[in-house]
């Protein structure tokens, strides 16, 4: 199995920490997306910005 990018690892350790200090934290990793999406209406770019909306609301905004 391929290693994953170190940018993806780092991310993993920094979302662990978070939980681990108490910050409500929520990490998704869609397959081969790029940061921000695909700039469009995929399947992909629309589970992504439901996320968000929920995350968002959840906490007020």
């Amino acid at each position: 199995m391929p290693k994953p990018p170190p940018q993806l690892s780092n991310t993993v350790r920094m979302h662990r920490k978070l939980c681990t200090a108490g910050v409500d934290a929520d990490l998704h990793v869609f397959e081969a997306m790029p940061h921000g999406g695909f700039g469009g209406d995929t399947p992909e770019d629309l589970d992504r910005a439901a996320a968000q909306r929920h995350f968002l609301a959840k906490h007020g905004f």
